[in-house]
């Protein structure tokens, strides 16, 4: 299907991905895990959401609750871990600006996957080798870039990578026999239930769905698929997005760490993730037209009864404002709290989100509040500087004994004072970083 379409040979799109993301960032503190089986746990140490090569050869699969692997894990000596989000996000960052370092045009799709343009490239394949080398040595995060003249080739190319020993692998439309071994459900954008559709028309790989009539695949799954198979045919339909499309909504949501019936408690916790749910709607530079409040019990527990409930409220005017959205926020917990049920989970969505930039007042609204606007910005500017317990809103607590289970986190080495690893004067930091934390050890 590629010589139907015109391309311009120089036209190179490469996919970095950090492998096992959350484990390999964990290892850059402790080498000693090096060579070893390591699993990261989901909230509330749940399921594997992370697992290392060794891990995974031993036949845990991915999202595997915990207590199903358990006797697995300590049958060979698995390390467990709880998720360290403030670790990784940070350790993202990083390593998303040494890739910036080498490219113009960076595309960050998720915590772990960038796109990177290397249009006109001479040489992309060994250009990649360069960037995987660099961002190894200076985050200690391996990584495997695929590379493709368009997006879809670039993901199908990074998968190809993990698999190889250079960690750096191209693919272009005319290359059959690699099309041709990868089946078709691990295509990017063809799911489970739309591979089983494709097969049922002939298409069992990537090369089948590249070199399918255009008409047969609309047919099975609309113009998405049928930009898939161009996509594969060499055909760019995906173009690079240096900056992400605004949210329309944004959601702060997390399972309790137990059981929680007292609306106090319920309170703090709805007052936190309307907060969390405000800084990221700022950062964006958007305003919330709407709130939801939802809670509902654990649907697992048969033996308990069970509850469940939303409510919403439309503002009169667009705020970015944490006090006002929190105080919206328990409002509306209290119109669907109910007394005796035992909730596993709450969260707030913001709503029909709209640019600062095109604030519409309303005709009669009083004048904005100077004093209350300094004073959030005086306290995110403490927060930014000392770190997110230096600062918050009384009603989101101090104690906090609703939070999520993370009883095998390891220290957030580089977003705490408090939890910086020690290091002895003429050792590297590799040497003396292999230490013994109380939660979790290597025995």
């Amino acid at each position: 299907m590629g010589r139907r379409y015109q391309r311009d040979p120089s036209t190179v799109i490469a996919l970095a991905d950090c492998n096992n993301f959350y484990v390999s960032c964990e290892r850059v503190f402790r080498p000693s895990l090096e060579r070893r089986p390591v699993i990261v746990l989901s909230n509330n140490d749940g399921c594997a959401v992370a697992r290392s090569n060794e891990a995974k050869s031993l036949g845990i699969p991915m999202g595997a609750p915990y207590h199903q692997v358990k006797p697995l894990c300590d049958r060979n000596g698995v390390v467990v871990l709880s998720s360290n989000y403030e670790l990784y996000g940070d350790m993202s960052r990083r390593v998303v600006s040494v890739l910036a370092r080498f490219v113009p045009e960076i595309e960050v799709y998720s915590i772990d996957e960038s796109f990177l343009n290397l249009d006109g490239e001479s040489d992309p394949l060994g250009f990649s080798h360069v960037i995987r080398n660099t961002v190894g040595r200076w985050t200690g995060i391996p990584i495997s870039v695929g590379l493709g003249p368009t997006k879809t080739l670039s993901k199908l190319a990074n998968r190809l990578a993990k698999k190889g020993e250079g960690g750096c692998f191209l693919v272009k439309p005319e290359d059959r026999q690699v099309l041709g071994a990868v089946e078709v459900d691990k295509v990017w954008g063809v799911g489970r239930r739309l591979a089983l559709r494709l097969r049922r028309i002939g298409v069992r790989t990537a090369l089948d769905l590249a070199t399918a009539p255009s008409s047969a695949i609309r047919s099975v799954g609309g113009v998405t698929l049928e930009r898939t198979h161009r996509e594969l045919g060499g055909l760019r339909c995906l173009s690079m997005e240096e900056l992400p499309q605004p949210k329309k909504n944004t959601c702060s949501s997390r399972s309790f760490g137990r059981p929680v019936e007292d609306l106090k408690d319920l309170e703090e916790a709805v007052a936190n993730y309307a907060a969390k749910a405000c800084g990221k709607v700022r950062g964006e530079g958007s305003l919330a037209s709407g709130i939801q409040v939802f809670l509902t019990t654990n649907r697992f527990r048969e033996d308990l009864p069970q509850y469940a409930n939303s409510a919403t409220l439309a503002f009169d005017e667009a705020t970015d404002d944490p006090i006002r959205i929190v105080t919206n926020a328990k409002a509306l917990l209290h119109s669907i709290y109910r007394k005796g049920f035992a909730y596993k989970k709450a969260g707030v969505i913001l709503l029909d989100l709209v640019s600062s930039k095109t604030k519409q007042a309303l005709l009669f609204a009083e004048h904005e509040d100077v004093g209350r606007r300094n004073f959030i910005r005086a306290m995110e500017q403490v927060v930014a500087t000392y770190g997110p317990n230096a600062g918050f809103l009384a009603a989101q607590g101090v104690n906090r004994s609703w939070s999520m289970k993370r009883e095998n986190r390891t220290p957030r080495y580089t977003t705490s004072w408090e939890e910086l690893p020690d290091v002895a004067c003429g050792s590297t930091f590799r040497e003396v970083v292999a230490c013994d934390f109380a939660a979790v050890s290597d025995d």
